[in-house]
């Protein structure tokens, strides 16, 4: 009895022995885990690529009959109220057609103007739509994830927008897919401008919905409903993309956003790249001979350098009528 009851002891004391090894070995291997991830996160981001370009078909897959089912229950809500909102929708259709004409006027008196003017056209962004295919909380707290990569010109640091406005920017790219930080997150800085008054703000995420806007530069005024737009500064962002407009008032100013990464599903990623200026020759006027038309900056030159300047009137040189109407004279021989 006393030898079965040792051999118990001992196999409880060897079973002891190994959960604690175990565990201090758990420890250790998460410790090294972390602190080589803090040191090498490129490699991190590479095996997180791979497994993404490697789970897309999947997450394609899985994503269409869950975004069913969540239409589903969502119109569940509004089948009471079909009639309300066909009566509110029949309003701001009317109102929107009545926009939708002042818009057609303003575009085509711009038109004749840049006509006038000889303007040069805004230059076209190329763009790569591409579908949301899932949702990751890390690195970021939401990350969205997009099936196009780099097979399909997808470059880190692209702005990633939809028909409403900004979304956020691609931080991670993988062959067949790429990884978008949105502008809500804590991690996302983006320099934009507030309409009609063109002061510079910073728009800074912090984890909720309406990120907090940091003003810059200039003194003019942000009022709740000015809208704001991405600007260009830095070549971070192509301007004028939509961001949201301005709520809140004094210190403490919010941006609605137009565009909702939870109700998106298809999206742009613009291609977006700072040009070269013209050098100072070619500014002035094309070279001598050359069959190249002159850029388009000389079209944009102020109407008086355009104007051909008139010579300016001669003077008059003393003329000696005596001398003039003199008649000739005549040698005589001697």
């Amino acid at each position: 009895m006393g030898m079965a009851w040792g051999a118990v002891r001992t196999a409880r004391g060897r079973s002891a022995l190994v959960a604690r090894s175990s565990l201090v070995f758990c420890g250790l291997l998460a410790v090294a885990i972390a602190f080589f991830g803090k040191a090498q996160a490129s490699i991190f981001d590479s095996a997180r690529a791979r497994l993404s370009d490697m789970s897309a078909p999947v997450l394609l897959e899985v994503r269409a009959p869950l975004l069913a089912i969540e239409q589903w229950v969502s119109n569940l809500g509004t089948i009471f109220t079909v009639y309300r909102e066909n009566a509110e929708l029949r309003r701001e259709n009317s109102e929107l057609r009545k926009w939708q004409d002042v818009a057609l006027s303003l575009e085509n008196r711009v038109r004749r103007y840049e006509a006038l003017l000889n303007a040069a056209p805004e230059p076209e962004t190329p763009a790569v739509t591409a579908r949301v295919i899932g949702e990751a909380n890390r690195p970021f707290v939401k990350t969205m994830i997009l099936n196009a990569g780099t097979d399909q010109g997808v470059k880190k640091g692209q702005a990633v927008a939809d028909d409403r406005g900004l979304i956020g920017r691609i931080f991670l790219t993988g062959q067949h897919t790429s990884w978008v930080i949105l502008l809500t997150d804590l991690n996302s800085r983006v320099p934009v401008v507030i309409e009609p008054s063109q002061r510079r703000a910073i728009l800074a995420g912090d984890n909720t919905p309406a990120p907090m806007l940091d003003l810059d530069l200039g003194q003019g005024a942000a009022n709740p409903g000015d809208r704001v737009l991405s600007t260009g500064d830095g070549g971070l962002l192509p301007a004028g993309l939509p961001v949201g407009v301005i709520m809140g008032e004094g210190n403490e100013l919010r941006v609605s956003l137009y565009a909702s990464a939870a109700a998106t599903d298809y999206v742009r990623i613009l291609d977006y790249a700072v040009g070269q200026p013209p050098t100072t020759a070619e500014a002035v006027s094309p070279a001598v001979g050359s069959s190249k038309p002159a850029p388009a900056s000389t079209a944009l030159a102020p109407r008086e350098a355009a104007r051909p300047v008139a010579a300016a009137p001669r003077k008059a040189l003393p003329v000696d009528t005596a001398t003039v109407n003199a008649p000739p004279a005549i040698e005589v021989d001697r």
